[in-house]
């Protein structure tokens, strides 16, 4: 559509008297959008191979839905396996890449009343969020909690939620319980620890670099650790007096998985939380560990579990904005790209350079 200019205008998220201009959203026009139209061979051959593509916008809404401008798409580690055909959720192709993003509200179907045209939301939608403008069912979306930026909701849903399922749900982390968080640079590890920071652990955070560790101090990380200058095991037996951990949150897989075997409490009970493979190797577990150390290896599954149990999932949902509108959550965005950079955004989470959240943004929001 053709560019429109947007007065200035003040809210949360916008400083006071900024202008910008934005595509025309005309019904029955189109609307850009970040696309894996094939299968890749690997992660970076994917990022050159995605188009930035123009789609036919969705006339009229059917009943439940709403149409989002869309501020913010948040990038996660899984749409680079996506490009690759290597995640447990396959997309047919073409899809839109990104499964989080945040907007204002533009348009409701007529049978939608808990939102309104002009309000901020941020939702979590495996159709693909790193586009201009999306149709989704309305219970898909959140409000935007007023002390949080677009790029900050985009990044909101998918890192806490898989953080609380798996440290309250499945870890049923306590009070004062050891949590070693491994990966703690990346968008789930560190919204892990800031999470387990607020529900009252003490949180040691494990990552590859001191620039890293340097932003899990920021976000409450009790205690650090370097994992490419110092072995776990030696690390965590000194910070806990030969104690080590009663829950452990690992992302990362590998010869890290290894290692946090080694870590788990010694007085037994402590949870080993599978949830994911981000060095791209499955480890191979000695399941007599488990019975040497009387510890609980716990698959983390927080998409599929609360598709399951959306009652869980909403009360989930109500302590997170709590812990947010006290101040104790908010994402740490470490890098915004306008969508035409959209290739940069993604060769940042490939080089592994993402600290917290990186996102493309859209309609002049960028920093950068």
């Amino acid at each position: 559509g053709p560019l429109v200019h947007i007065p200035p205008q003040a809210s949360h998220c916008w400083p006071a008297g900024q202008s910008f201009t934005v595509r025309a959203m005309a019904a029955g026009g189109t609307y850009r959008a970040v696309v894996c139209e094939r299968i890749s061979a690997s992660a970076a051959e994917g990022i050159e191979a995605a188009v930035l593509s123009d789609l036919p916008r969705k006339a009229t809404l059917s009943n439940g839905e709403v149409r989002i401008e869309v501020r913010a798409a948040s990038l996660n580690f899984p749409e680079l396996l996506m490009m690759q055909n290597k995640y447990q959720y396959k997309p047919q192709l073409p899809f839109v890449l990104c499964t989080e993003g945040s907007g204002i509200v533009r348009e409701v179907a007529a049978d939608v009343s808990h939102i309104k045209p002009g309000d901020s939301v941020f939702f979590s939608w495996m159709g693909g969020c790193a586009c201009e403008e999306v149709v989704l069912q309305a219970y898909l979306c959140m409000p935007l909690p007023k002390d949080l930026s677009f790029s900050q909701g985009a990044g909101f849903h998918m890192g806490y939620a898989t953080g609380y399922h798996a440290l309250v749900h499945r870890g049923k982390l306590k009070p004062g319980e050891w949590l070693l968080v491994t990966g703690a640079g990346g968008g789930m590890g560190l919204m892990a620890v800031e999470l387990g920071k607020a529900l009252g652990a003490r949180v040691i955070a494990a990552a590859s670099s001191d620039d890293k560790l340097e932003v899990c101090k920021k976000v409450g990380a009790d205690f650090v650790v370097n994992y490419s200058k110092e072995k776990l095991k030696d690390a965590v037996g000194k910070i806990t007096g030969g104690a080590f951990c009663d829950v452990i949150y690992e992302p990362v897989g590998g010869e890290i998985f290894d290692q946090c075997v080694r870590c788990v409490a010694t007085n037994g009970y402590a949870r080993l939380l599978v949830i994911g493979f981000a060095s791209g190797t499955i480890p191979k577990f000695p399941i007599n560990m488990a019975l040497i150390k009387g510890f609980d290896l716990v698959g983390v599954r927080m998409g599929a579990q609360l598709g399951l149990q959306p009652d869980l999932s909403r009360e989930m949902m109500q302590d997170l904005f709590k812990l947010a509108s006290e101040g104790k959550l908010k994402p740490y965005v470490c890098a915004e790209y306008p969508v035409e950079r959209y290739k940069d955004a993604f060769k940042l989470m490939e080089a592994k350079k993402v600290i917290g959240k990186c996102c493309i943004t859209f309609g002049g929001n960028s920093k950068l």
